[in-house]
């Protein structure tokens, strides 16, 4: 009788525990965002073999996004549409490209998601413009980015238009889970350097509350091995919105 006077309270606690947590939302946003994304690259791989995958770019928009030649070309024209408006010049038209899966570039915490230790795969592609030499050793740029006056970037920087395709595999309270589609467009040009690059995209997405649309801020810095294999290094920070709510409206005044 004893023992069955101890185990009540302890099976009592369990189950009240076990409600709270329940009522508890999986990776809760932090404070002022609604939501929140964190992306890593961190794939090793020897970048002299070609991918299995074959020409990237064919098998992003195609397999990967479902889209038929038309259906790319839309999407391109979009791109080269968004490119004039915001940094005001003729750039040549845009690349479609592809990420290499073996870059292993991965989702590892969604807001309200119980996303595994492994991640889930985030497949990205779209189109890119490469800015030229002009002969000053890069292009100005003017439209919503540069103004009348411009901003002069070096050649070698890009601006890119496109999707996260994140594979969302089955996870608990969701047998059927769909991709989570977010799409992004650089907000100035990415300019590298000899120790990798800084990238700001905005981001809108259907797959869930945007709240208005959010910010993609990152680093990209690979390095080399010894042996000649590429070691990805991207970390990615993903957030809705994108300067926060407090932010968003202080900057909306």
């Amino acid at each position: 009788m004893k023992r069955r006077k101890i185990l009540l309270p302890f099976v009592l606690l369990v189950l009240a525990l076990g409600l709270v947590a329940a009522g508890w939302p999986h990776n809760p946003p932090p404070d002022n965002f609604g939501m929140q994304l964190v992306y890593m690259q961190d794939g090793v791989y020897d970048p002299s073999v070609p991918p299995a995958e074959g020409d990237l770019a064919e098998w992003y928009h195609k397999t990967v996004m479902g889209r038929s030649d038309a259906e790319i070309e839309a999407q391109r024209a979009a791109a080269a549409a968004y490119f004039l408006e915001q940094f005001g010049e003729t750039l040549g038209e845009p690349v479609a490209f592809g990420v290499d899966p073996r870059d292993e570039y991965r989702v590892y915490k969604i807001t309200g998601m119980r996303v595994p230790a492994e991640g889930w795969v985030v497949r990205d592609g779209g189109f890119r413009i490469d800015i030229q030499d002009d002969g000053s050793g890069g292009e100005t740029l003017h439209g919503v980015y540069g103004g009348q006056e411009g901003k002069w970037v070096p050649a070698g920087s890009l601006m890119v238009f496109g999707e996260y395709n994140i594979d969302v595999k089955k996870w608990s309270g969701h047998d059927d889970p769909n991709d989570i589609i977010i799409h992004y467009e650089s907000a100035e040009p990415i300019i590298p350097t000899d120790d990798g690059l800084f990238f700001r995209c905005r981001l809108s997405s259907n797959s869930f509350d945007d709240f208005g649309g959010g910010l993609a801020q990152g680093v990209s810095a690979s390095q080399t091995a010894p042996d000649g294999r590429k070691i990805a290094n991207v970390r990615n920070i993903l957030t809705f919105p994108g300067l926060g709510f407090e932010g968003q409206e202080a900057l909306n005044q």
